[in-house]
């Protein structure tokens, strides 16, 4: 076996999609693992890649839950790569990839982009052997956690999530808009609640103060994407299209306008050239602020600014931004191994 990828979130799917699609061209082995994350599998599933993924262990909600389930799953994945053995292991932000590739004497190459993610930073980056990350991350706090001797490319890695559908590995839902009822004829805004909406602003999840406002403001489609059932419930109480599981980047792809209290589709948005608006409540990450300065995003979370900017710019979408897609850099350092 060449290669060992292993899948925890969703945008890591897309993140690979192109550095699987050369493993099959150049006649590279390899194997997928993922966890059981919301719809992850569904979407490692789109790919049909030509190594069936292997389903190890499952995400944990509170810290103890965490705690548990990541040593489950490093003793089942250790039982799996045993056998397998391959050459060199790849992953982004996964846990347990760096410790048990550490523990097996398999070489890894590892991708960070959140220097705020302190804890999983401190349990992986030591342990791997080469650390790619974007340019615009705050190097110094990711030295303070383990990390060093960093690859560095001058991009952001939904750089490559895009370039995953751009280039065809999945193409681009051109019927998306028409699926979802939307109304081609007036704007599609795509809103996206905080990983934590308690967070968001400090009063809770600003999303419905923004339909609210938008509202009555322009007529347009909204499209919300809510992480709880009681967000779900507003959403829709408020006249928004609230998808059950959906193509994001395909509908970010026919969007107007991206309001986000996240990250990923946010920066998905940005480097589409969709006028974004980011309401992150928490420390911005070195990622944002790279494509803030580049003027492809803006942060606030005031909801006069936000609404006014989405007004102002409707209709303004940009060129596509030129930033490097890491999958050629990440591509290079596994043949070193091979």
């Amino acid at each position: 076996m060449d290669a060992w990828i292993d899948f925890t979130n969703a945008p890591h799917v897309h993140y690979f999609s192109q550095l699987i699609n050369k493993f099959e061209k150049e006649g590279i082995e390899y194997i997928i693992t993922l966890r059981d994350f919301k719809n992850l599998e569904n979407i490692v599933n789109l790919y049909n890649y030509t190594s069936k993924p292997i389903l190890i262990g499952k995400h944990g909600g509170t810290t103890e839950e965490k705690l548990i389930n990541s040593t489950e799953r490093i003793i089942g994945l250790t039982k799996v790569i045993k056998d397998n053995k391959p050459k060199v292991a790849i992953a982004k932000h996964s846990v347990e990839l760096p410790r048990v590739a550490f523990g097996l004497g398999i070489p890894s190459i590892f991708t960070v982009d959140n220097e705020y993610a302190e804890a999983q930073n401190r349990l992986t980056m030591p342990l791997v052997n080469d650390l790619i990350v974007p340019e615009g991350i705050n190097k110094t706090m990711l030295r303070k956690q383990g990390g060093g001797d960093f690859i560095s490319f001058n991009g952001t890695c939904e750089v490559a999530n895009i370039n995953s559908r751009l280039n065809e590995i999945i193409p681009i839902n051109k019927n998306i808009v028409n699926e979802l009822n939307l109304n081609p004829e007036i704007p599609i805004i795509i809103m996206r609640s905080c990983p934590n909406s308690s967070y968001c602003n400090g009063n809770g999840d600003i999303i419905p103060k923004i339909i609210e406002k938008l509202d009555k403001k322009i007529d347009c489609n909204i499209v919300a994407f809510s992480r709880t059932d009681a967000q779900k419930e507003k959403y829709k109480s408020l006249n928004a299209v609230v998808p059950h599981s959906i193509d994001a980047i395909s509908l970010i792809y026919h969007a107007d306008a991206m309001i986000g209290a996240g990250g990923t589709m946010n920066r998905e948005s940005a480097v589409m050239g969709i006028p974004t608006v980011s309401c992150y409540p928490q420390n911005i990450l070195g990622v944002d602020t790279y494509l803030m300065k580049k003027n492809l995003m803006i942060h606030t979370k005031s909801i006069d600014k936000i609404v006014k900017y989405v007004i102002d710019n409707i209709g303004k979408k940009n060129k596509m931004p030129k930033l490097e897609d890491p999958t050629n850099l990440i591509f290079e350092k596994i043949c070193e191994y091979l």
